[in-house]
């Protein structure tokens, strides 16, 4: 089972949503959820991964709110994925420039990587055996 992320925590982790925001965000968060969910499987997991420690699992869901809510405020700062805007006063002089496939929910291989457990080394004491005879 996956964290449950809401509109809360979007307002909690950065500001009072606007009411067009308050409408898409749900969606937006439901389509955010199902991208990094898809990519945590296609790297063999799938679901809540289990922790030693409930503060272990404690981190990890908060670290996947917080990846969730990342890629919401991304989208709602720039719906329309522009990567440069410029215009000038004298002469007026305006561009824009979208970069192809922005503007879209989308999460960096960091995002996903951070969420992705990694085995611990074993310590301790260990032994060697020659080979026999």
């Amino acid at each position: 089972m996956w964290p449950d992320v809401d509109t809360a925590d979007i307002t909690d982790r950065w500001r009072p949503l606007s009411p067009e925001e308050e409408i898409t965000a749900p969606q937006r968060i439901a389509d955010a959820q199902a991208e990094l969910n898809t990519a945590l499987r296609l790297r063999g997991l799938n679901g809540t991964p289990t922790f030693e420690t409930a503060g272990e699992l404690a981190d990890w869901q908060t670290l996947y709110i917080a990846t969730v809510v990342a890629s919401v405020r991304r989208y709602f700062l720039n719906p329309d994925g522009w990567t440069e805007e410029r215009e000038s006063l004298d002469d007026y002089d305006a561009s824009r420039k979208r970069e192809a496939g922005s503007g879209n929910l989308y999460f960096v291989e960091a995002d996903i990587d951070r969420l992705v457990p990694r085995s611990r080394q074993r310590r301790g004491a260990f032994t060697i055996r020659l080979g026999q005879t």
